[in-house]
């Protein structure tokens, strides 16, 4: 399905956006593939997809931030965004490529929700202090904030394994390898690099209890490790 580089990049964006704002451990499903396919024959821009993602959990966000009681139905497929990214398309062709999105105040409280995810950051686990000023110092609006977020948060988890002691790191390094032989065959063998990093990344974030660093992520906090 994934023939060059570009394609490999613009599937793998994708991806990676969804997997950060639903905060969960999970890999794109055949079917989800499928549809990002669908989306880039078609010649959807990638930043129009990922603008379109980021407003679906945007939304979700503002409506937990009105109504923090309501329960909402989990993301667990990128079909959850298809409608999002299908209008966005339409709005752009018939604008002649401008983007459909106009900027808008945000309904989450930015300045909250930086506080919560200071909070959240284990104090052992980097300089907290450190990272408390770099995270209060972030101005602008949410899209603005959030963009700065995204480098942050992996900035974030790279500095805490670096921390770990040696064993430790050869330990999380280890069971990612051992994550990745069980899907020998499951996955393009050009993008295991890739998921390598993403699956430290993950183990990292679980066994210190890193939040994720975003303002509107399906969850800020990771689950707990099991066993």
């Amino acid at each position: 399905m994934v023939s060059g580089t570009a394609d490999r990049d613009y599937f793998e964006t994708i991806e990676e956006e969804f997997i950060r704002l639903r905060g969960a451990p999970l890999l794109l499903s055949p079917a989800d593939w499928r549809l990002v396919d669908r989306w880039r024959k078609e010649g959807v821009p990638l930043s129009l997809v990922l603008e379109s993602i980021r407003l679906v959990f945007e939304r979700r966000a503002e409506r937990h931030a009105a109504s923090p009681e309501a329960l909402q139905r989990s993301v667990t497929s990128l079909r959850y965004c298809r409608s999002a990214v299908e209008k966005a398309w339409a709005e752009y062709r018939e604008l002649g490529g401008a983007s459909a999105r106009q900027p808008r105040p945000a309904a989450i409280d930015v300045r909250a929700r930086l506080r919560v995810l200071v909070d959240a950051i284990p104090p052992a686990t980097v300089d907290l202090e450190s990272w408390r000023r770099r995270l209060l110092e972030l101005q602008g609006p949410a899209p603005a904030v959030e963009d700065q977020l995204v480098v942050l948060d992996r900035e974030l988890v790279e500095r805490a394994f670096e921390l770990l002691p040696r064993h430790d790191r050869e330990a999380i390094t280890a069971e990612a390898e051992a994550a990745l032989e069980r899907m020998t065959g499951r996955v393009d063998p050009e993008r295991l690099a890739e998921l390598r990093r993403r699956m430290v990344r993950r183990l990292v974030r679980e066994r210190l209890g890193l939040p994720l660093l975003s303002l509107f992520a399906e969850r800020s906090e990771p689950p707990p490790r099991g066993g």
